[in-house]
């Protein structure tokens, strides 16, 4: 259990920044102080080096006097103590064969201990250097820092040897060590709280967005996160809050869609049924029978259409590849589709008429896929027939402009108000049911198609009406040159 809530925790996103962060610095901490560890380190072992080459160069001086003549062995032995007290180690004075000659101990006449001897051979070769070396109890202590430079005596090589106790150096580089740690680890300390409180602020918003998609996926679309801040997390936050606030209105439209494809499917089913019910038991008369199922079977017509629609506008909306785009020559096409209209808008007593460019004028090329062209001019056709009179007007006509040519399918019918024009692409959007003229109910999806079929084709589907004067949509295509 405890190791699951570790990884629980180690699994949280702030702990992650908080532990990135924090492992960053400690990285970088490390290595400052190894630095300065190691800058410190060297600059005191040089300040002793630079202490024992001075007095090295003072003893020199001293055995020069004493191969002059001008002062004794015993005085030479004394001024070599005082020599070797100013810096607490020893001097010793070693011939070619390691014994020690004299020094500032009573030494003389034993050799050198074997550890020194790569000290010592580096001296008769005539270079001057420093080392550290580990010797016996009896021997001196029992870790030295020592340092040698050649010499010569009436001829004869000979090695100056100083010594100190590496204790002595051991401690002051342990107290600069510790200087250098104890503040690095109290910033890394402050460091580190800094980056908790951080680390807290950076992933609140994103641990806020977590629980608000938890509860976005549970069906709560009243969630948002609130935004604190104009940086990346804010600007994240605001677009989870756009987002929610789209999927929100994407379920009040499918909620609505839902109810309205009930409904649309509801109606005729239910009619079928009465009149089917009421025939079986004999409520109607016989001789109503023919009038009954046309009406049944206008009904299923309607059913039929609905299905077509649906199908039509899952695809499109899908992204499914409904269209096989070829150039065209639009102006045939209208006039082959309204030849076929030609019987349904008689039937409604509404009067006709084709408007086409002059015949000298360029073909009205257009790339489109000409079974979705009729499609939309069918179901634009259609929709001015439910709204014009008998005996009023339905003009379709083509206009050829630079670059684009325009199709218009204005009626005569009683309009719409300018707050209806936004609406009327909804799925399932109907208009006043009193302002049709015709008794044939739509299924609310032809306007929604239209719109969809002319996008997918590159086109554009602009409407104007005014109410009790007419309606006229827009088309523009992109013209072939």
């Amino acid at each position: 259990m405890f190791r699951r809530f570790l990884k629980g925790k180690y699994n949280s996103l702030y702990i992650k920044i908080f532990l990135s962060f924090l492992a960053t610095c400690v990285l970088f901490f490390a290595a400052l102080f190894a630095f300065w560890n190691y800058y410190f380190t060297g600059l005191f072992y040089k300040d002793k080096v630079a202490i024992l080459a001075k007095r090295s160069a003072e003893v020199a001086s001293l055995m020069d006097s004493y191969q002059e003549g001008t002062i004794t062995m015993r005085e030479l032995k004394y001024t070599m103590r005082i020599v070797a007290r100013s810096f607490n180690g020893q001097v010793w004075i070693v011939d070619e064969k390691g014994i020690i000659f004299t020094g500032s101990s009573d030494s003389e006449g034993r050799a050198i201990p074997k550890q020194m001897d790569a000290l010592f051979i580096d001296g008769l070769h005539g270079n001057t250097g420093y080392g550290m070396i580990s010797l016996k109890p009896e021997e001196g202590p029992r870790n030295s820092f020592a340092y040698h430079t050649p010499f010569e005596l009436n001829s004869q090589p000979m090695v100056i040897i100083l010594q100190i106790p590496a204790g002595d150096i051991s401690e002051a580089v342990s107290a600069v060590r510790l200087n250098l740690m104890l503040p690095l680890l109290f910033s890394l300390l402050a460091v580190g709280v800094i980056l908790f409180i951080i680390s807290r602020k950076l992933a609140g918003p994103l641990q806020q967005m977590n629980r608000a998609a938890l509860e976005l996926a549970h069906g709560d679309f009243t969630t948002r996160v609130p935004i604190k801040s104009q940086d990346e997390v804010g600007q994240l936050a605001a677009s989870f809050n756009f987002m929610v606030e789209k999927l929100e209105e994407w379920e009040g439209t499918r909620q609505e869609f839902l109810t309205n494809v009930s409904h649309e499917l509801r109606s005729p089913l239910t009619t079928l049924r009465g009149m089917i019910n009421a025939m079986n038991d004999k409520i109607i008369p016989e001789a109503k029978y023919p009038h009954y199922l046309h009406i049944c079977d206008q009904e299923v017509q309607r059913l039929q259409r609905l299905v077509t629609d649906l199908l039509d506008l899952a695809q499109i909306q899908n992204g499914i590849d409904v269209f096989k785009l070829r150039p065209v020559d639009i102006a045939d096409l209208l006039e082959d589709t309204m030849e076929l209209l030609q019987a349904v808008i008689a039937k409604q007593g509404v009067i006709p008429q084709l408007i086409l460019p002059e015949l000298d004028q360029e073909p009205s090329q257009v790339d489109l896929d000409p079974d979705r062209f009729v499609q939309i001019i069918h179901n634009l056709v259609y929709n001015a027939l439910k709204f014009t009179p008998e005996g009023g007007s339905l003009i379709v006509a083509l206009e050829n402009h630079p670059g684009r040519v325009h199709v218009y399918v204005r009626d005569t019918g009683a309009g719409m108000p300018q707050s209806e024009l936004n609406r009327i692409w909804d799925r399932f959007y109907k208009t006043d049911k009193a302002r049709t003229s015709s008794e044939e109910a739509g299924t609310g999806l032809g306007l929604t198609i239209v719109k969809h079929l002319v996008t997918g084709m590159k086109g554009d589907v602009q409407v104007q009406s005014r109410l009790g004067e007419g309606t006229e949509f827009r088309i523009t295509f992109p013209r072939l040159r």
